[in-house]
């Protein structure tokens, strides 16, 4: 398993051709402004709760419960809509200062879309941004905590910071994960939901512990490791937080469709647990407008369909989930139903039809909860 402080150990010259993909750098951007900026990334969560429920039949769920969570309480409880803590986790690697098909680079489409679509979400979504990589200097380290915390109203102060900044280095993507998840995980409250929207325009690199003999280069040769594909540690870093109640949705600013990227990109969808349908797993863009209805629909998708429940399920105990006295089934894959996102802190988010039926109409939805000695 790679270390943290490998990814720190890197020489400039190394990136000066990749900028997360293949292009040229541009050596002109300061760092912007966050406590501990430039810090390595190292001490992230690398522990979650004991991985996904699985197997439980007709939304009846008997898995354990981490301690110190909500308590199991018998009886019949209604569900609340969960006040949604959203880690916006964005690419500014040098690659992201190349236009879109229709000339406008993905750097200002992306700055152009979040202006259209987080203003109406300023005061009932709490909002942060963790921009990776630093700087030109630190072209493989991500920001050591959140350059915006998440809080309401911060809509203004995350548009201002992305004004100031400008494309540079590489796309230290597994370590921006951990590092958002490891500062979002430390907010666990009993009236939020967690998750991560994950902005990106290239495949992940900067992981000094590849082998360049042997892997994806995605720099001229000779290759050096830190231009190695970083998809494994990637996809694991994004199926970690994922794990402990942090799903990550996906949007891929694409320039080109080479099918290693969109490769990549599944992959790291796949393991946010948000996945679309189709062919591309990811919320894909190339162009301001597409991203606009990206970011829209992962708003609304976390604005609406989270929900939380005051009693939490022991180990002997079960739980069955109803809107208007129907039960809603328990489904682990997230296709239909309902599944747990963060089940110690009661947690859930509901699939499809039946969150467009509860939307505007909470008090449909209902926990049955039973305790076990």
């Amino acid at each position: 398993m790679r270390t943290r402080s490998s990814r720190t150990l890197i020489v400039a010259a190394l990136l000066a051709w990749a900028c997360g993909r293949t292009e040229v750098v541009r050596l002109d951007a300061e760092p912007l402004p966050v406590p501990d900026a430039g810090r390595d990334a190292g001490g992230a969560d690398a522990g979650p709760d004991a991985g996904r429920d699985a197997g439980i039949d007709a939304g009846v769920d008997a898995g354990p419960v981490d301690g110190g969570d909500k308590p199991c309480i018998v009886g019949r409880f209604g569900l609340t809509p969960a006040v949604p803590v959203v880690g916006l986790v964005l690419d500014r690697s040098g690659s992201m200062g190349d236009p879109f098909p229709d000339g406008v680079s993905k750097w200002d489409a992306l700055r152009g879309a979040l202006g259209a679509t987080l203003p109406a979400v300023d005061q009932t979504m709490q909002l942060g941004l963790l921009l990776f990589p630093v700087s030109s200097t630190q072209e493989c380290v991500p920001f050591a905590s959140f350059n915006v915390p998440p809080a309401t109203g911060q809509v203004q102060r995350i548009l201002e910071l992305l004004d100031a900044g400008s494309p540079v280095g590489g796309t230290p993507t597994a370590a921006a994960i951990d590092m958002a998840a490891l500062h979002l995980r430390a907010r666990r409250t009993a009236s939020t939901a967690k998750a991560l929207v994950l902005a990106t325009d290239g495949a992940p690199i900067c992981n000094g512990n590849l082998d360049p003999r042997t892997c994806t280069c995605l720099g001229q040769p000779p290759c050096r490791s830190v231009l190695c594909l970083d998809l494994d540690e990637t996809s694991a870093a994004i199926a970690r937080a994922a794990d402990a109640g942090m799903p990550t949705y996906v949007i891929g600013l694409e320039a080109t469709s080479e099918q290693l990227f969109v490769d990549a990109l599944n992959a790291m969808a796949l393991a946010g647990t948000r996945p679309q349908a189709g062919a591309k797993r990811y919320y894909a863009a190339t162009s301001r407008s597409e991203l606009q209805r990206a970011f829209a629909a992962i708003r609304d998708q976390v604005s609406q369909c989270s929900y939380l429940t005051s009693s939490v399920p022991n180990a002997q105990g079960s739980i069955v989930v109803t809107r208007d006295g129907g039960r809603i089934p328990f489904d682990v894959t997230g296709d239909a139903g309902w599944r747990w996102t963060d089940r110690g802190n009661g947690e859930l988010l509901i699939h499809g039809l039946d969150c467009t039926l509860a939307n505007g109409r909470p008090g449909a939805l209902e926990a049955l909860v039973t305790c076990g000695p």
